[in-house]
């Protein structure tokens, strides 16, 4: 069950463009009847149909995301201003969860079948899953209210603290053979369950609030003081680099959780980032390397030392990866020497009058819950009402799968492909060039296959962590292009790159005239660099070169396209490492 509904979102970027599970007009109609509903609501026939809706809306999401289409869920919710229900709605479940369920708890253990049970409880998760899909943009983040936005600050870091707690019993293998499993009371099987959400869900909370501090300085005031000031997120942050509990190791192997299951990590791609250690990372680089946010933090003594021992990580594997962290660097570096707002200058500089989280405590000034509990127990999780819920939530569920089915490419498919790229893994570089037609929108604008340069000879190239470990890789010379030819790459956008199995992914800004005069003054040459050795498996360097007269204009943007591919290099890891 539960790897079906990970393939929804992780395969997605594998299907086509045409699959859909929600239209536009569908999604619009759900979005404009999304609600609040109160804690004693939870599990009735409304909020199960709304539950419905926000998980179709989560997988089109996504869908929309990864195939570059048209991000219509995101769009409507921001038109129709729901992000701010939807923060609502993780405080009412949080609340249910922690003060009603625990009186539930054998009740719906006995009396739901596990997939209806899971997918109630998957209630959080998939709330903020589409939170998480949709705040990626910062007219997402600019839309939600100041009340909501500091509220889910607060929840970021409730779900943080658990991460550098509770998380890590939930990530301890558990080793069962066939019969324990089949005589596990079902109390036990539903709190693993449980573990289980709640280490996806705080997982999503850590991408949430790396976006929140991707856009700390367009958002209302009281966001900043929220994550540099009550919570003191920094240092919630860094033990999690010390011990992260999406690694841990089983049967003397390594495993880290990677697109929402446990993955087992080759010891030559151990320095490699997964995305939960990135959104550490730059989150961490945000809310420190931000003058405004640094003006607003105590630097007291046991501070500057909790990061400056951060730099112990610092190397050129973690730079190659993500290169903004020398600024990182440079700024504890400052730090260390004293160049910070002390803590007499950071109370000065705090707004006086802050904004203060209201609705979790509206919420929980009650002390009812045995008796929420005992209505919920008679009448949403009566036993016909469960048998309904499980049947409704089936029906659903299959409606899903067809739907995950869709994007997920036939083996027949997925074996051709494999083969073709296997014969030309040596050969051809895939490069595909997309223009930007509006936020979050691209189309294709022109497809290059660049040749690897047998004729010439291929370079060594070796990278070396501090730790002693090295990454062992070689450069290829790809051969020249006739530049004139090719279409210019687009002025704003994006590129993707194919080699074998591997994949990257880049953004794209050239410079881009907007008269053709103004085209003599740009370089005649520029580098353009996609992929990264350590994350990627390769980097490829192309060689851009100036046109001599500008052909291809952008009526839109208003500007001329005028570099051309003419050749470059590609650095592939060597699957044999050596320490």
């Amino acid at each position: 069950m539960e790897e079906l509904l990970r393939r929804g979102q992780a395969e997605a970027c594998q299907a086509s463009a045409t699959a859909v599970l929600v239209t536009a007009p569908m999604a619009e109609q759900m979005i404009e009847r999304l609600t609040n509903f109160g804690v004693e609501e939870v599990g009735s026939s409304r909020w199960v149909e709304q539950h419905e809706w926000v998980e179709k809306l989560n997988l089109q999401a996504h869908h929309n995301a990864q195939t570059h289409s048209d991000e219509f869920v995101m769009e409507g919710l921001v038109s129709h201003d729901k992000l701010t229900v939807l923060v609502q709605e993780l405080l009412v479940f949080e609340v249910w969860k922690d003060k009603v369920f625990p009186h539930l708890k054998q009740h719906i253990a006995e009396k739901l079948n596990s997939i209806a049970a899971y997918l109630l409880l998957y209630h959080e998760a998939a709330v903020a899953n589409l939170l998480e899909v949709s705040l990626f943009h910062q007219q997402a983040c600019e839309s939600v209210a100041e009340e909501a936005l500091v509220e889910l600050c607060d929840w970021c870091y409730r779900k943080l603290v658990y991460l550098n707690t509770e998380a890590h019993n939930t990530a301890e293998p558990r080793e069962r053979d066939v019969r324990a499993l089949l005589n596990q009371p079902p109390e036990e099987e539903l709190r693993e369950k449980v573990a289980d959400i709640e280490f996806g869900t705080a997982m999503c909370a850590l991408t949430i609030l790396r976006y929140l501090s991707d856009y700390v300085g367009s958002l209302p005031l009281g966001v900043m003081s929220r994550l540099v000031g009550a919570n003191d997120t920094i240092m919630a942050l860094l033990p999690l680099l010390d011990r992260p509990p999406w690694v841990r190791r089983r049967q003397k192997q390594t495993e880290k959780y990677i697109g929402n299951r446990w993955t087992v990590v080759e010891p030559a791609e151990r320095l490699k980032l997964t995305q939960a250690d990135a959104q550490v990372w730059l989150a961490l680089h945000n809310l420190v390397v931000d003058a405004k946010c640094r003006a607003k933090y105590d630097f007291d003594e046991h501070r500057r030392e909790a990061l400056v021992r951060v730099k112990r990580y610092m190397n050129e594997v973690l730079f190659d990866q993500l290169p903004l962290l020398k600024d990182l660097q440079r700024v504890i570096d400052e730090i260390s020497l004293g160049f910070a707002a002390d803590a007499k200058d950071a109370q000065q500089s705090r707004l006086i009058i802050e904004q203060v989280p209201t609705l979790r405590d509206a919420l929980l000034r009650r002390n009812d819950w045995q008796q929420i509990a005992d209505r919920q127990r008679g009448s949403v999780f009566g036993r016909g009402a469960a048998q309904l819920l499980s049947k409704r939530r089936m029906d659903e569920m299959l409606k899903a799968f067809d739907f995950m089915c869709e994007m997920q490419p036939n083996e027949e498919t997925r074996r051709d492909a494999e083969e073709a790229s296997t014969s030309a893994v040596d050969q051809v570089v895939h490069f595909e060039s997309w223009r930007r037609v509006k936020a979050g929108m691209h189309e294709c604008w022109s497809e290059i296959d660049c040749q690897i340069d047998a004729s010439k000879p291929s370079e060594p190239v070796e990278l070396k962590a501090e730790d002693g470990l090295k990454l062992k890789a070689t450069r290829y010379r790809l051969q020249a292009m006739d530049g004139p030819s090719q279409k210019p790459l687009p002025g704003k956008g994006k590129v993707t790159v194919r080699h074998g199995q591997h994949r990257a992914e880049a953004l794209l800004e050239l410079p881009s005239p907007e008269t053709r005069e103004a085209t003599a003054q740009l370089p005649l040459v520029i580098w353009l660099t996609v992929g990264l050795l350590a994350t990627d498996g390769f980097a490829l360097q192309l060689k851009l070169k100036r046109a001599e007269k500008a052909t291809h204009r952008d009526k839109l943007a208003g500007v001329w396209y005028v570099y051309h591919p003419v050749g470059g290099a590609i650095t592939l890891l060597d699957r044999q490492q050596s320490t």
